[in-house]
């Protein structure tokens, strides 16, 4: 098989089984660390991967998945030694059958800041040097698994878009409550990988069929009806007595079976799970079609924990921003977060469901400090962020360490503003503000605002960010002094709606600028 006909989806995938509960049956030690199976006992480690191919896998995963300098220090063997033994011995296998190799990678053991103290660009060295590894030693893809910090995940996946052009796989294990132990979301993971560039997403381990389910098919709602979706359930829970798992071969079958109605892209099993639980998986999907129906895709912004379904008004606090505050400005200036951090809580205490940062300020780095200001607020508030900037790099330094799905504020309808900003948007999975402006400045006329904002959009989704993540600024003009292009906004917003069908966003409060009685005006 080749991979090419895996994203053709000519037919349902079959990914393989567990390994360490399989390596442990046939002989490994605990004594002997898993990682280094193909020096400890390669035909074992062989005779397991064509068990599954047998089977009836259509992808085996390498055992590679701890295979990270830190899991390594201390082994005698390099990333780069024990990857390439590890899939020369899944090679081995698979050439029975013709199934892929999938260089295998989970989590790198150490929790990332700020939960924990590994920064995020090491986390992406380690990867990236696990991706090299792997597709030097000659891999079919990229398989990251058993993901518990969605931060994590996100360090894996630029990893591998920037080391390799493999597909990339990758997968989450939920507990029963719905969210990761880190308290990620299933939506969040979604739409987080897949605007990440991840080819295919997936829920394996923790739990067995019956609790994923539930899980899997909230998954294929949050992404298009067109992106491959797969399962990898463990065989039920361990046994107290430490004898195996709860589920029999035939029972995760049967439990599976309510998998069809999903229209899954590949199933397979983790821990517990053996090469006849694969046989009879094959079984349960034969026949199968992957692809789900095209449904209206939301507009969502996130983070790990919260995710906002840009339906109807949504409001986006702007207090985040030095331009005519004084003590702002000081206070980036002087690196005080915890000014910042108070200006944060007190709009999320009063309702906002997205906050904007700005902090571009005279004196002020302002690509050194929109990631600590980035990762300072997600430290401590669980809201979406506007990254608000015209300096190009201190947008790609935010989108960079940010966590979820942000939104960039702004692009205009300039070609080398668009050309600069839309390439990052993509990249990082981040929405679009573009303000209906160019070169000539903010035109009166309706029309010629629609003009900008069609050319927007077309720029937009050639550079491949989805419809739904365009957000058009048709400019509001302070009612005071410019009456007369007031209504240009009004009737702008509407050609936008119905004859660009993208989402609009505007500063509501500069309409009563220099007005009495402005809250009312701007609820109004």
């Amino acid at each position: 098989m080749k991979i090419e006909e895996v994203f053709a989806r000519r037919r349902f995938i079959m990914l393989d089984g567990a390994m360490g509960t399989q390596l442990q049956l046939r002989g490994l030690t605990t004594e002997q660390k898993p990682e280094l199976a193909a020096f400890i006992m390669p035909d074992v480690l062989t005779a397991v991967h064509r068990d599954y191919a047998r089977a009836g896998a259509d992808i085996l995963l390498a055992n590679t998945f701890g295979a990270n300098p830190r899991k390594l220090k201390g082994t005698g063997y390099t990333v780069q030694q024990v990857i390439e033994a590890s899939i020369a011995c899944a090679r081995t296998a698979a050439q029975e059958t013709g199934a892929l190799v999938a260089l295998d990678i989970g989590p790198i053991g150490e929790l990332l800041a700020p939960a924990g103290t590994l920064p995020f660009e090491d986390a992406c060295a380690q990867f990236a040097e696990m991706v090299r590894a792997g597709a030097a030693a000659g891999a079919d893809l990229v398989f990251l698994e058993t993901m518990t910090d969605l931060y994590e995940l996100k360090a894996a996946i630029l990893a591998a878009k920037e080391n390799c052009d493999l597909p990339v796989f990758t997968s989450m294990s939920f507990e029963a409550r719905g969210r990761t132990f880190t308290g990620c979301t299933v939506e969040s993971y979604g739409i987080t990988a897949a605007g990440l560039g991840a080819d295919a997403v997936g829920i394996n381990c923790s739990l067995g069929p019956k609790e994923i389910f539930p899980m899997a098919k909230r998954l294929t709602e949050a992404v298009p009806g067109n992106f491959p979706v797969f399962v990898k359930p463990n065989a039920g829970l361990p046994r107290a007595d430490g004898s195996g798992y709860d589920i029999t071969p035939q029972l995760f079958a049967l439990e599976m079976k309510p998998y069809r109605e999903l229209n899954l892209f590949a199933a397979g099993g983790c821990c517990g799970t053996t090469p006849e639980f694969i046989r009879l998986l094959n079984g349960v999907f034969k026949g199968c079609v992957p692809g789900r129906p095209a449904h209206a895709m939301p507009s969502v912004l996130c983070t790990p924990m919260n995710y906002v379904n840009v339906d109807g008004i949504t409001v986006v606090g702007e207090r985040i921003n030095p331009t005519g505050k004084k003590r702002f400005q000081q206070a980036l200036r002087e690196n005080d977060m915890n000014y910042v951090l108070e200006q944060a809580v007190s709009q999320v205490e009063a309702g906002a469901q997205v906050l904007d940062v700005n902090v571009g300020a005279p004196g002020v780095d302002e690509p050194a400090l929109m990631p600590q200001v980035v990762k300072a607020l997600q430290s401590v508030v669980s809201l979406p962020l506007q990254l608000d900037s015209s300096n190009v790099q201190a947008l790609e330094n935010g989108l960079r360490v940010y966590n979820g799905k942000p939104i960039v504020n702004s692009t205009n309808g300039e070609p080398e503003k668009l050309k600069a900003i839309l390439p990052l948007c993509k990249k990082y999975g981040a929405a679009i503000v573009g303000l209906a402006i160019d070169e000539r400045g903010i035109l009166p006329a309706a029309e010629d605002r629609v003009a900008i904002a069609r050319r927007i959009t077309e720029a937009a989704l050639e550079a491949g960010i989805p419809r739904e993540d365009i957000y058009i600024d048709c400019l509001t003009l302070t009612a005071s002094a410019q009456q007369k292009d007031v209504l240009a906004t009004v009737q702008a917003l509407e050609a936008c709606k119905k004859e660009l069908g993208v989402r609009t966003i505007l500063g509501v409060s500069n309409i009563s600028f220099g007005l009495p009685c402005r809250p009312y005006l701007n609820t109004t």
